[in-house]
C-alpha cells in the first residue's frame, strides 16, 4: 500500500505524462497542474535547479547572429536576494543576463516557486529588458499568472520522466514554451567539468512553429549546464552554503547552525524545513524537532534598524544557536545550559548591519 506521500508524487509525475484538461494548442503536453497539491518555497532545491539566493552559473559560447556572422555569446544565470509576489504565491526571483560580443542583449527576471511536496519548480512569469546599444527597446514575452489569462507552468520536474511534456510558460499570444524530457543519465563534459546524471530536454515555442526547439542540458544539484550552443564555464556558489546541517536564512544572508551536547556525546543539529525567514533544527530522529529559528529584516524601522534573531526551544539539551551574518562576518551565540529548558531568544538588536 502506498504512503499519502507516495501516491501525491506518483499523481504529480502522472500528471505530467498524461494531458489533464489538454488546451486546443497541443493536446499531448499538459497544462493544468494543481496548485492545491504543492506548499510553495521560494527556497529550497528542485534537484536540477538550485534555487539559493546568490547562487550563480556562467555559460559561454559562440553562435550565428542574425546576418550570420559567429558572435562570442554568454549568459549568466543568478539567483537573487529578492522575491516577488505573483498570483498570490511568494516567488523567488532568478535573473539571467545575455550577452553578444559583450554587448548586453537581454536582462529578465523570472518568477518561481518551489512545491515541497513534489520538488517541481514552478513558473510564474518574467519581467523583459530588450537592450540595443545599451539602450532598452522592447520587453517581449513578458508575462505574469493570473494577467490577461496567463497560467503558471513548469519550469523544471522534481523527478523528470523520459517521455514527460509539459507547458513551461502559458501566456495568450505572448509566452507558449512547452518541454519534453528526452534522456536521463546522461554523461556530459562542458569546460566547468564533467557531470552524470544529465537530464536532456527540448524546448520549443507554439509562437515560432518553424523552429526545431533548444536543447537543454540539466545536471543534478548543478542546474543547467548546456544551451544549444551555451556551455557552464563557471559555477558561483552562493554567500550561504546550504546543506543538512546549516540553515540560510534571510535570502540566504545568514547562516545558522547548531552544536549540542548530551552527557559526553557531541553532536550537530540537522537542518530541515527552511522557508524564507526560518526554519527547523532536529538532533536525534527527524520527527522531533528541537528548535525553531528566525531571523527577521528590521532594517527599515527606525527605532531598531538591525536584523533581528529569534529561537524557540522544545529541549533541554546543552546547545549552542550559531547565527552568522556572511556579508559582514559576524557570529551571534546563544547557548543553553544542560537540563534546563531552552530559554526563547527575542535578540532584536542581534546584528546592526544593515542594509
Amino acid at each position: 500500500m502506498k504512503s499519502t506521500l507516495e501516491t501525491l508524487i506518483f499523481a504529480t509525475l502522472l500528471a505530467l505524462l498524461l494531458p489533464l484538461n489538454a488546451t486546443a494548442h497541443d493536446p499531448d503536453y499538459s497544462s493544468d497542474f494543481d496548485r492545491s497539491l504543492c506548499t510553495f518555497t521560494s527556497v529550497g532545491s528542485s534537484p536540477y535547479f538550485p534555487l539559493w539566493p546568490g547562487y550563480s552559473l556562467v555559460l559561454e559560447g559562440e553562435d550565428e547572429d542574425d546576418e550570420g556572422e559567429m558572435v562570442e555569446i554568454s549568459a549568466v544565470l543568478t539567483v537573487l536576494s529578492e522575491t516577488e509576489l505573483v498570483d498570490g504565491v511568494l516567488t523567488r526571483v532568478f535573473e539571467e543576463r545575455e550577452s553578444e560580443d559583450g554587448d548586453l542583449v537581454e536582462v529578465s527576471r523570472n518568477f518561481v516557486a518551489l512545491c515541497r511536496e513534489t520538488g517541481d519548480l514552478w513558473y510564474f512569469g518574467e519581467e523583459v529588458d530588450d537592450f540595443e546599444d545599451g539602450e532598452i527597446v522592447g520587453h517581449g514575452g513578458a508575462w505574469r499568472a493570473g494577467v490577461n489569462g496567463a497560467k503558471p507552468g513548469i519550469l523544471q520536474p522534481g523527478n523528470p520522466l523520459v517521455g514527460a511534456r509539459y507547458f513551461e510558460e502559458e501566456a495568450p499570444g505572448v509566452a507558449l514554451d512547452q518541454a519534453e524530457v528526452l534522456s536521463e543519465h546522461n554523461e556530459v563534459t562542458v569546460p566547468a567539468g564533467t557531470f552524470t546524471d544529465v537530464i536532456e530536454i527540448l524546448d520549443t515555442n507554439l509562437l515560432d512553429p518553424e523552429s526545431e526547439g533548444d536543447i537543454k542540458l540539466y545536471a543534478p544539484g548543478v542546474g543547467l549546464i548546456k544551451d544549444e550552443a551555451l556551455e557552464l564555464i563557471e559555477i558561483v556558489p552562493p554567500d550561504c552554503q546550504p546543506d543538512a546541517t546549516t540553515l540560510c536564512l534571510n535570502n540566504g544572508r545568514f547562516q545558522v547552525r547548531v552544536d549540542f551536547t548530551v552527557g559526553d556525546e557531541e553532536g550537530v543539529g540537522q537542518a530541515l524545513l527552511p522557508s524564507d525567514d526560518s526554519g527547523e533544527f532536529w538532533f536525534f530522529q527527524p520527527n522531533n524537532t528541537e528548535l525553531i529559528v528566525k531571523v527577521l529584516d528590521a532594517c527599515s524601522l527606525p527605532d531598531f534598524n538591525s536584523f533581528w534573531v529569534f529561537a524557540a526551544g522544545l529541549t533541554n539539551v546543552e546547545l549552542t544557536l550559531e547565527v552568522t551574518d556572511t556579508l559582514a562576518g559576524i557570529t551571534r551565540e546563544y547557548d543553553n545550559d544542560p537540563q534546563h529548558p531552552f530559554e526563547p531568544v527575542q535578540d532584536t538588536q542581534a546584528f546592526q548591519t544593515c542594509p
